[in-house]
């Protein structure tokens, strides 16, 4: 090699040796923020949590957003200390308002997730404007006052998931089905478990399709398994020919033996339309939406999040989905109630379960 070029590539390796010494010096001098590392460098969002107390939609959802943070690439930690579920009964539920203000006043989230009506109205009662909010896991966010309108959040720092008609297409297509007279409805006669119950929607339905409600407001804010029980006895004896699970703890797979719910329903003949999804389908319900849609729902929310972390007003996300009802039967139930689909029915459905299937364990998967 000739004598310049050795000493021209001398002097490159040199000076770059220098550049990596320099920037070693400074790395050690200005250590990187734990919230600020991650995979190639992008910041870790900080995001506390929310809901009054443990629920298996609530789970699902939250696990489906986690899921689809991941699969954006957007790095997220969830920290321990801000996570809060006081629990359903009255003297837990009491302690919502102290948790979401602890929320509120942290100034080192970048993002609160209020999981339901009850956990979204305590952070709202506590919003100091400042960290971002966004509501998951709601009945009815405008029917619930959580949301100005469907356009509209009403507050700079709140968004949330609404998704269009969902309840009165609910209610519509039940009673197509099955003609009822009398449709039964449980619920906490409470602000929040009257949204949860969709009862607004149900009465407007059965002003418009001549149809009756008869309803049960007698739960306490825990929805007991007996307390439940004592309802359906109580809508029995009104003369429900139809019934309406909602999203009530006795029905939930987890901590309440809903088996043995769904066959005194069956028992009756009593036919029932589940609303949160298929499970319910399969494990006896007569028919309901199908698989409650976790994954378009997380990715729905984690595009609101990213627009959230790349600076666009919570207020200005759209919040709005729309989604077509998709239906699932069981050929069983149907038979052990004496009720045959109708063939439209049958061709239309997206999910038939030809037999009864209770989850592993009796618990919701």
């Amino acid at each position: 090699m000739p004598p310049h070029l050795n000493i021209a590539l001398s002097s490159v390796v040199l000076r770059l040796l220098g550049c990596l010494l320099m920037l070693g010096a400074l790395a050690a001098a200005s250590p990187v923020k734990a919230s600020e590392a991650g995979t190639g460098g992008e910041k870790i969002r900080r995001i506390g949590y929310l809901e009054a107390g443990h629920f298996w939609l609530f789970e699902r959802t939250f696990q489906a957003f986690r899921d689809a943070l991941q699969e954006r690439g957007i790095r997220a930690d969830f920290p321990a200390d801000a996570r809060f579920s006081p629990g359903w009964e009255p003297e837990n539920m009491a302690r919502l308002p102290q948790a979401a203000a602890a929320l509120m006043q942290r100034d080192d989230l970048d993002l609160v997730v209020g999981m339901g009506t009850a956990a979204m109205k305590a952070l709202l009662a506590a919003n100091t404007g400042q960290t971002p909010i966004m509501g998951m896991g709601m009945a009815d966010p405008v029917a619930a006052g959580v949301v100005a309108g469907p356009e509209d959040s009403g507050a700079e720092n709140v968004t949330c998931h609404i998704v269009a008609d969902r309840w009165s297409t609910m209610f519509r297509v039940f009673h197509d089905v099955v003609g009822f007279r009398t449709l039964g409805i449980l619920y906490n006669d409470s602000p929040e478990g009257r949204v949860y119950a969709a009862l607004d929607d149900a009465r407007a339905v059965a002003s418009e399709l001549g149809f009756g409600i008869a309803e049960y407001g007698g739960l306490s804010s825990a929805e007991t398994e007996a307390e439940c029980r004592a309802g359906l006895d109580a809508l029995r004896a009104q003369g429900m020919d139809a019934f309406f699970i909602g999203p009530l703890n006795c029905f939930d797979w987890q901590t309440s033996n809903v088996a043995s719910l769904l066959e005194l329903l069956n028992g009756w003949n009593i036919p029932t339309f589940a609303r949160d999804g298929s499970d319910f389908v399969r494990a006896g319900a007569l028919m309901g939406f199908s698989t409650w849609n976790f994954g378009p729902s997380g990715t729905f929310l984690a595009r609101q999040a990213a627009a959230v972390f790349n600076g666009t007003s919570p207020r200005a996300i759209p919040m709005l989905d729309r989604v077509e009802p998709t239906i699932a039967i069981n050929l069983e139930t149907a038979g052990r109630i004496g009720f045959i689909f109708p063939l439209d029915v049958l061709v239309v459905s997206d999910e038939i379960h030809e037999r009864i299937t209770l989850p592993a364990a009796g618990k919701e998967q």
